[in-house]
């Protein structure tokens, strides 16, 4: 029985030796294996691989750019003249809004110093005209106060602020003046006109120094 077997396996493995040889062979006659791949597949089964090669220093060739066309550069420019006629356009534009906008600035800074000068004369000539007012009444009112009796003089002056009774009574007649403070016969109207020829006295004194100082 293992005779039997022995001679099997070797019928086995000789078919198959015959099979290997014929495709060797086959490959051989059609130029499919040369010298150079017997020995790669010998160094194969024999477990032998063959190291890498060193990665090549070279530097890789750069792509060239790619030639364009003429039509291709025409377009191009066309397009960056373009461009460039809208920033000059816009940067135009800014610049004449600019000059507007300073225009209409000086325009309005004009329009507000000729309105303040308008207000400065506006109110020159309100106070002049209220000067000359204050002036014609006051002469209207010592003429008044002086011409009425002196009793009702005494009582509406009596209501009167202290400074328009002492401007009445350094300007009016002294007798007539006198006769006012002659009619204030209480205590509270004595003690009033004393505070006005008090006050009187003290703008006399003092218009009295301004003249002597300016004399000499």
């Amino acid at each position: 029985m293992l005779k039997r077997m022995y001679h099997m396996l070797a019928l086995l493995a000789f078919v198959n030796l015959f099979a290997v040889a014929g495709l060797v062979g086959y490959l051989v006659a059609t130029h499919r294996l040369d010298g150079t791949r017997m020995r790669q597949i010998g160094i194969v089964l024999r477990g032998e691989f063959p190291e890498p090669p060193p990665p090549s220093t070279r530097p890789a060739a750069t792509e060239e750019a790619p030639i364009r066309s003429r039509a291709e550069i025409a377009a191009i420019q066309a397009q960056q003249k373009y461009w460039a006629l809208v920033a000059e356009r816009h940067e135009r534009e800014m610049s004449d809004r600019k000059s507007v906008n300073q225009n209409i600035r000086l325009e309005v800074d004009r329009e507000l110093e000729e309105i303040a000068r308008r207000e400065k004369r506006f109110e020159e000539e309100k106070k002049k005209v209220l000067e000359q007012a204050g002036q014609s009444g006051f002469t209207q009112a010592l003429e008044m106060y002086s011409s009425m009796n002196p009793r009702l003089a005494k009582d509406v002056l009596v209501t009167k602020k202290d400074a328009d009774v002492i401007e009445l009574f350094l300007r009016m007649d002294p007798m007539k003046r006198r006769k006012i403070i002659d009619a204030c016969k209480t205590p509270e109207e004595r003690v009033w006109v004393g505070r006005i020829l008090e006050s009187v006295q003290k703008l006399n004194d003092e218009l009295s120094r301004r003249e002597g100082s300016g004399g000499s």
